[in-house]
């Protein structure tokens, strides 16, 4: 094997000449996802090409085939194809609609699919139902299969292991499928079967519901299920096996390693788990994480070996899709709260799909409704002793961000949410997995140094990445993490802590941008009907720099942060802009205050994505929040919800409840704004010594004595006023270290952008990037030093002149 792939180019051109690939059809599943999408669109461009250098027959008219499990998804992807194909054509040669798909100007078919997998049929009406009706729901099920939910548990494992076993999804879908449209055009297989659809997430949602049927069996026990869940693996296997000797040249499987390769290997021995280090995760799931990545090096283990080939990708996945102007849907998770709540938290938010809705119709009964994320009025409570009273939230209005990144199966993430996560994990783009799977799909393999050595291709990121960052750092695309009222942080990407950290710096964004605001530059008799309240605000208002945050002093950011997030109305904000005689002037007055309304929404943003806020105000600690709490993974129906959350979890593990909030308040994710600090090392709240563990600090210095002596390159989380202006400053000084005449030479330093003047700019992506390395989340890569230091501020080393024998206070 060489070390140079071979050149793609003259490999197109022969295959074009011999025509021999002209009349071939491809399968890709999930083919309206970020990988199997996009491997799509290269095929389709490498055909092109081909007819361009050799024209093909009349009757050549290669198939592609993408299948999708809902009509939104084959909806995105076909207006992702138009728009693709407009963008190279023109809008003269659209495809146009034949049957169940559309036919290119230049001759490819591209076929549409709707297709679930249901490995096994019944079960997942089981997952689909509420709790009180699930066990009614498994007996239909088992009696389907021919057993009984009170027979004995040998009797169903038996009946279940038969199902499983035979289990063949693919196979069937796609014998259906050349059965149906291509036999009578000769074609028994297809060239490729790209599976673009997650396996290990696959696998593992069908294993729960197994696990949720066998629950209600008396006396099942985890050992059967465990042997029920590998009979599932190995029918998920031998299934695809077939499809690859009866049913297609070749089968590439596109999955992870489950956690982006944020994980620790142990050099002294090789048979230990690998240790999880994710700050893209709630600390606490770490270890169901490691589960999922050893799950997905078995698959990769047990699939390569039946002669599959399968992509791994140790890296994040780039973009496929940016949203424009567009409502982001309400993760699903957080739907399924709402809708199993005893009551309505805002009105509708039980509201359930259609009884005629094909989701409902396959799962049996009603589906919660579609919703989409809103920004709404807070709850405020003491953080001590709140009410117990019932709450009701108001239904919102709908958040529509400039632009929203969707990354697959990961969801939607703002921008400043994709530029942390990428340069974190690194990033393998969209393009790049998809070209390769393409290649090998339509060529073969590669015949110097193949992709699949022993039928498993490691993808890590490559120099391809700079195109994510490029693409990342467009005007239009950073100006929304310096904005301040955009959402800094999506719901999908799962981390509150992350989302709370990115959330604070738009609260700082927002503060400063108030505090330099030239309200004067209002026309006093201003047209308030063609008033753009919003782009006053950012035009007449600066980006915040690491100059400004050095210039800041503590108490003063603090009494404007709590205006800010105490705020009920914009009448309270105007404290925090220059003071004039508004009533002068109406119309002036009436604009302002039409600014500060956005400013308002902005802040509401932050606690209606599901990030809690803490201040202090006269003399009390107050809490703001939604109706979801992100870091406890809460919905709140009453006042006191938060608390007595915190209140069980620490009678259950024996801490006390101050230890316990800290914990929560620093790992967890909420935006605290109190000016103070907490420094945190436990990864989970039940763990020994967490009183040791978590530490309150008043001052700057004491604060980094004490980060001093944390075991380099641990993991800690902080969280309070003090620790994010040290942490900040920290970083300022820095970045200040960086020389044009030293090259690259001070790596990461250079990240962050500045503006015409000279200043640093602040953009919240990569000041997230750079906390995540700091506090032990870095990506391990062996050469991770590049990529950021760990703590927040270099150790010095020790001053040793004199102290050498031989040398006197430096002397030569």
């Amino acid at each position: 094997m060489g070390f140079q792939h071979e050149r793609l180019g003259p490999r197109l051109v022969a295959a074009a000449r011999s025509g021999e690939r002209y009349r071939d059809a491809h399968m890709f599943l999930g083919g309206t996802g970020a990988v199997g999408g996009t491997a799509l669109l290269q095929i389709l461009s490498m055909y092109e090409e081909m007819f361009a250098i050799s024209p093909p027959e009349p009757d050549d008219v290669p198939v592609l085939v993408a299948t999708g499990t809902t009509a939104d998804e084959i909806q995105a992807f076909t207006r992702r194809l138009f728009r693709f194909v407009e963008s190279r054509h023109g809008s003269d040669h659209l495809p146009e609609r034949v049957r169940s798909g559309f036919l290119t100007a230049s001759g490819v078919f591209v076929a549409l699919e709707r297709f679930e997998v249901s490995a096994v049929p019944g079960l997942r009406q089981i997952a689909q139902t509420p709790p009180d009706d699930r066990r009614r729901v498994t007996a239909d099920f088992l009696q389907s299969i021919g057993t009984g939910i009170d027979d004995e548990p040998d009797a169903v494992d038996e009946a279940l292991a038969k199902a499983v076993a035979s289990a063949r999804p693919f196979g069937e879908f796609l014998q259906r499928y050349v059965r149906t449209h291509l036999a009578d055009r000769g074609i028994a297989r297809f060239r490729s079967v790209v599976m673009g659809i997650p396996v290990p997430s696959l696998v593992a949602y069908h294993q729960d519901e197994l696990g949720l049927a066998t629950q209600h069996v008396e006396g099942f026990g985890e050992e059967r299920l465990e042997r029920l869940k590998q009979r599932f693996v190995e029918a998920i296997r031998d299934d695809l096996v077939d499809v690859k000797a009866e049913l297609a040249d070749d089968v590439l499987i596109a999955h992870t390693t489950g956690v982006g390769g944020m994980y620790d290997d142990d050099a002294r021995d090789h048979t230990a788990p690998p240790r999880i280090r994710m700050g893209f995760s709630h600390a606490a799931q770490d270890t169901r994480l490691g589960e999922k990545a050893r799950f997905a090096q078995e698959l990769t283990e047990k699939y390569s070996e039946a002669g599959l080939k399968v992509l791994i990708t140790a890296a994040a996945i780039g973009i496929d899709e940016v949203r424009v102007r567009e409502e982001i849907p309400l993760h699903r998770a957080i739907r399924r709260l709402l809708f199993e709540a005893e009551r309505e938290v805002f009105p509708g938010s039980k509201e359930s799909q259609p009884p005629e809705s094909r989701a409902s119709r396959a799962a049996g009964h009603p589906l919660p409704a579609r919703q989409v994320i809103r920004a709404f009025e807070p709850l405020m409570v003491p953080w001590d002793e709140p009410p117990e009273a019932e709450v009701t939230f108001q239904r919102g209005d709908p958040v529509v961000p400039s632009y929203a990144i969707r990354s697959g199966e990961n969801g939607f993430f703002s921008v400043a949410n994709a530029d942390a996560l990428y340069r974190v994990m690194r990033v393998a783009s969209a393009s790049e997995l998809g070209l390769m799977l393409a290649t090998v799909g339509l060529l073969g393999e590669d015949r110097l140094r193949p992709w699949f050595p022993g039928g498993v291709c490691y993808y890590v990121e490559t120099e391809n990445t700079r195109q994510v960052a490029v693409f990342l750092a467009q005007p239009a695309l950073r100006q929304t993490q310096l904005a301040g009222l955009e959402p800094m942080a999506l719901q999908d990407l799962g981390s509150a802590k992350h989302q709370a950290e990115l959330h604070t710096l738009a609260l700082l964004i927002l503060a400063h941008r108030l505090r330099t605001l030239d309200v004067d530059a209002i026309d006093p008799y201003v047209d308030l009907e063609r008033f753009d309240a919003r782009q006053y605000f950012l035009d007449q208002s600066k980006p915040l720099t690491f100059e400004d945050v050095a210039a800041w002093e503590l108490a003063s950011l603090t009494s404007d942060l709590v205006a800010l997030a105490g705020a009920d109305a914009p009448e309270d904000l105007l404290r925090l802009t220059p003071p004039r005689k508004h009533t002068l002037f109406p119309k002036r007055q009436r604009a302002l205050l039409a600014v500060l309304d956005e400013v308002l929404r902005g802040v509401r943003l932050v606690t209606s994505l599901g990030t809690p806020i803490l201040f202090e105000r006269g003399g009390r600690t107050w809490l703001r929040c939604g109706y979801y709490v992100a870091p406890l993974d809460l919905l709140v129906t009453d006042a006191a919800s938060v608390d007595r959350h915190l209140r069980e979890r620490a009678e259950a593990t024996g801490h006390d409840l101050g230890v316990i909030r800290d914990y929560h308040v620093a790992v967890g994710g909420f935006v605290d704004l109190r000016p103070r600090a907490i420094v945190c090392t436990a990864r989970a709240d039940d763990e020994d010594g967490l009183p040791d563990k978590v530490v309150r600090f008043d001052d700057e210095d004491a604060l980094r004595q004490h980060l001093f002596t944390l075991e380099p390159y641990s993991f800690f989380a902080t969280s309070g006023l003090v620790a994010v202006l040290y942490r900040l400053r920290a970083l300022w000084t820095e970045l200040r270290e960086a020389m044009l005449e030293l090259g690259t030479l001070h790596e990461w330093r250079w990240h962050m952008p500045q503006d015409r003047t000279g200043h640093t700019v602040l953009v919240p992506g990569v000041v997230e990037a750079f906390r995540m390395v700091s506090e032990g989340l870095e990506k391990t890569t062996g050469t991770e030093r590049l990529a950021g230091q760990w703590g927040y501020e270099r150790r010095p080393p020790p001053d040793r002149r004199g102290a050498i024998p031989g040398i006197a206070n430096g002397a030569p």
